[in-house]
């Protein structure tokens, strides 16, 4: 009997304040209603036909050679990027080849090396070797652009640092080249 008469004292004295609650409560479960039965499919087809559509854009970029790629995606090509480059990179066993390369491609032009000199770097942030190489050769500019060609084509990784050409005698033109290239580290012993 108190929970009655307790609820009888507090409809008595709180009339107006329990209607505005009750009708706050009832607006509220109106308002929810319509969310869930209106509102949220709507969101939830358009938010569907947003992704099917951002895929297909994505795919249409794809084909066109375009990307819309994410930061991990990038990341992760990158990460490959480097693993081919440092592929390609030789051995420090390789640099007589190196040297006979030059050497095969300088012949194939008519010319001749007599003496290449060169130092070599060690890149710590990349633990790579860094190479630099100078020589001369002596011929005509037929041979010397040859020459040239031929290094720029190499499968090598070979990067001209600093060419310079001067008359020789009989039209011949004397080529000094310096050239940088990378090895990966290995055994010292040649």
């Amino acid at each position: 009997m108190r929970w009655t008469e307790m609820l009888k004292q507090l409809w008595k004295s709180h009339r107006g304040s329990l209607i505005l609650l009750s009708l706050l409560l009832v607006l509220n479960l109106l308002i929810f209603v319509a969310l869930e039965q209106l509102i949220v499919p709507r969101v939830t087809e358009q938010e569907s036909r947003f992704l099917r559509r951002q895929a297909e854009v994505r795919q249409l970029l794809h084909k066109q050679g375009g990307t819309a790629r994410t930061p991990v995606q990038l990341y992760v090509l990158a990460s490959q990027d480097l693993s081919r480059f440092q592929q390609t990179v030789p051995d420090y066993q390789d640099f007589t080849g190196l040297i006979e390369e030059l050497l095969v491609l300088s012949n194939r032009a008519r010319l001749n090396i007599n003496r290449i000199s060169y130092g070599s770097e060690e890149l710590k942030e990349s633990s790579l070797l860094q190479f630099s190489l100078n020589f001369n050769v002596v011929g005509d500019y037929k041979q010397i652009k040859k020459f040239i060609q031929s290094l720029e084509q190499s499968v090598r990784l070979i990067t001209i640092k600093q060419i310079s050409l001067q008359s020789a005698d009989n039209n011949s033109v004397n080529l000094r080249l310096n050239l940088e290239t990378f090895f990966r580290q290995g055994s010292r012993e040649s």
